[in-house]
């Protein structure tokens, strides 16, 4: 199936150099780049404007999971998944596709083969597909719901915890900034008050002592004259 998966892709895709290969192996895009679940206007996915890398792994996991549709859902008797598989089968050996389909025809139609059973059978693979994307489809967005937009809430809240405490401490900074200058002033006030205390203290230690000696100097005064 690589070969035909290889070519149904080939329009979507750079497949990657081999390991053993001397081609540079492009960068490798992320998944949403390859298979975007969403976009702005909710529409289906639109396919990216030019071919994304497909490493070998991937291809890998897309073939065995195709095979494994395939085979799962294949009808009885010859049909299109026996035609496409011995259309890859003989393209080694018959290179002209025309012939090569001729050939096929022409094997598969003596088990009973028709050509309106190839289209019709063709057409019923393609449901399958279109099935198989649809459920893919609600298992991305199951997963992105889970990984991706419960990371997002918690991005969400981690933002609003920083900017809440950027708002804490820029509250906090002004409340500092305001005690600082309610500090200097309340040092001014004291260093005010204290002068005025000593000065009082001193001023009243003056008038104290000129009272006592003015009372010592009348009580002298006193004793002397009467």
């Amino acid at each position: 199936m690589s070969n035909f998966l290889k070519k149904a892709m080939g329009l979507f895709v750079e497949f990657e150099p081999d390991e053993n290969s001397d081609v540079r192996r492009p960068e490798q895009p992320s998944l949403s780049q390859k298979f975007p679940l969403s976009n702005p206007s909710g529409s289906a996915p639109a396919r990216p404007p030019g071919p994304v890398a497909l490493s070998t792994a991937d291809m890998d996991k897309f073939e065995q999971h195709f095979s494994a549709l395939f085979e799962k859902s294949n009808f009885p008797g010859p049909d299109y998944y026996e035609f496409w598989k011995m259309m890859d089968t003989l393209e080694a050996h018959v290179k002209d596709e025309n012939a090569r389909m001729a050939a096929v025809y022409a094997t598969l139609s003596i088990q009973g083969l028709t050509k309106n059973r190839l289209i019709e059978s063709a057409a019923q693979y393609k449901q399958i597909i279109e099935q198989d994307k649809a459920e893919f489809e609600k298992a991305a967005s199951d997963k992105a719901a889970t990984e991706v937009d419960g990371r997002h809430q918690q991005l969400k809240d981690m933002e609003k915890k920083m900017a809440d405490n950027a708002a804490l401490i820029q509250q906090l900074t002004k409340e500092i900034t305001e005690a600082q200058a309610k500090s200097e002033q309340l040092k001014a006030q004291m260093a005010e008050q204290e002068e005025k205390i000593v000065a009082n203290r001193q001023g009243y230690q003056v008038a104290c002592e000129a009272m006592v000696r003015k009372i010592n100097t009348d009580i002298q005064k006193i004793e002397t004259s009467l």
